[in-house]
């Protein structure tokens, strides 16, 4: 069973799958980063440390800076293929990044890879805005007060959420609604993307702005 991520590539201030951002995202053209540098608001030390915490990682390895990504969907195109590079397929399907099922065994592992993956794409200082930690507490929010009660409208059943301490302390990985919408759709022979249209999985703009 394939695992359908609502975001989250956690970065110093946030990358939500298939939201452009308050400011429009990078050209194609933007140059790359030159590897190792870091030129944003808080040190690249303090950044690697935060993003540690979220995946769980005691000892994280040294990772440099391969591209600075946008918010945009060609940011999380990257961060899906950095996926596959290691090991887990991987594909970002304009939905958000679906990746093959992970085993229980394999959870710390496939943590460890989103980390490296995610400091080596880091999303570049003008698209930033939150902090992971407040990034989650409002994709919380979004989730249990407004996508969760749209999905039940149409008649979707969604596991009981986690408390809010929970839900930070996993990175938000081990409650996904849209991958339980996902599921049950494809069983039903539905159009999932009907269910997108009608209750985005994505949180709306201003709810991003500090």
């Amino acid at each position: 069973m394939a695992r359908r991520t609502a975001y989250l590539t956690v970065v110093v201030a946030l990358l939500v799958t298939g939201c452009s951002g308050t400011e429009p995202p990078a050209a194609p053209s933007d140059p790359a980063v030159t590897p190792g540098e870091w030129d944003g608001p808080a040190t690249r030390e303090e950044y690697l440390t935060e993003l540690a915490e979220i995946h769980g990682i005691e000892d994280p390895p040294p990772v440099e800076i391969v591209q600075e990504i946008a918010q945009d969907d060609d940011g999380l195109r990257l961060i899906a293929e950095c996926y596959a590079e290691h090991g887990w397929p991987s594909t970002f399907d304009g939905d958000g990044i679906v990746t093959e099922g992970i085993p229980p065994e394999q959870q710390e592992a496939f943590d460890l890879d989103r980390y490296i993956c995610n400091a080596s794409y880091p999303v570049a200082e003008r698209y930033r805005s939150l902090s992971p930690e407040e990034h989650l507490r409002r994709w919380y929010t979004y989730l249990t007060t407004t996508y969760v009660p749209c999905v039940e409208a149409l008649g979707y059943e969604i596991s009981e959420p986690p408390t809010l301490e929970t839900f930070l302390a996993s990175g938000g990985s081990q409650w996904i609604p849209n991958e339980e919408v996902f599921r049950q759709s494809q069983a039903q022979d539905e159009d999932f993307t009907q269910v997108e249209e009608q209750c985005p999985q994505d949180m709306p703009l201003e709810m991003l702005e500090q």
